[in-house]
């Protein structure tokens, strides 16, 4: 008798036990739960100040993007040339160029050579479009210069930006609407060099 208790009191021990492991499991599995899913949020909730996720529609920015493509908007970087920018054009859509032209700078193409300040700058993202066009008799931008635009004194004023866009033949960009202000833009393509 003595030993058919010492079983049942080992049997309901083992019992216990195992009934705290498995609350505790079921209590760790809820905390890892919540661990995830508050992690996820904070680093959604993060990255949407930082970071955003836009289709590009239009064809001003081929071969480099195309429409249809997902880039991936870096909300807050220094401004350098030859950045691919994310602005709001004027009429509630959003648009990728590149900006050519930084203030204080006066910028002129001749010859499908861009000019900043005077001197000749390469545009190494374009050079087999300029060379395919060159081919054919024609300039892949035409001639121009910021006095061209009725832009006063010929430079770019604080706050402001010249864009272009790499299918320059078809891209409808500061050439057409003017200089885009620091306000409207969204932000830069992410890794775009």
């Amino acid at each position: 008798m003595a030993k058919k208790k010492n079983t049942q009191k080992r049997k309901r021990r083992r019992d216990r036990v195992q009934r705290r492991y498995k609350t505790s499991l079921k209590q760790m599995g809820k905390d890892l739960c919540v661990a995830v899913f508050f992690g996820l949020g904070s680093t959604l909730i993060v990255c949407s100040f930082f970071f955003s996720l836009m289709k590009v529609t239009g064809y001003g920015m081929s071969p480099t993007v195309r429409n249809g493509e997902y880039v991936l908007v870096k909300k807050t970087k220094e401004v350098r040339r030859f950045d691919l920018a994310v602005f709001n054009n004027g009429s509630g859509k959003r648009q990728v160029l590149r900006i050519i032209g930084l203030p204080g700078e006066s910028i002129a193409f001749k010859e499908d050579e861009l000019f900043v300040n005077g001197q000749p700058m390469d545009e190494k993202f374009i050079v087999d479009e300029v060379n395919e066009s060159q081919r054919n008799g024609k300039n892949y931008t035409e001639d121009f210069t910021l006095g061209s635009f009725l832009i006063e004194k010929g430079t770019i004023p604080a706050g402001y930006y010249f864009v272009l866009g790499d299918n320059r033949p078809y891209a409808t960009d500061s050439r057409h609407y003017g200089l885009v202000s620091k306000e409207k833009v969204i932000g830069f393509v992410y890794n775009s060099r």
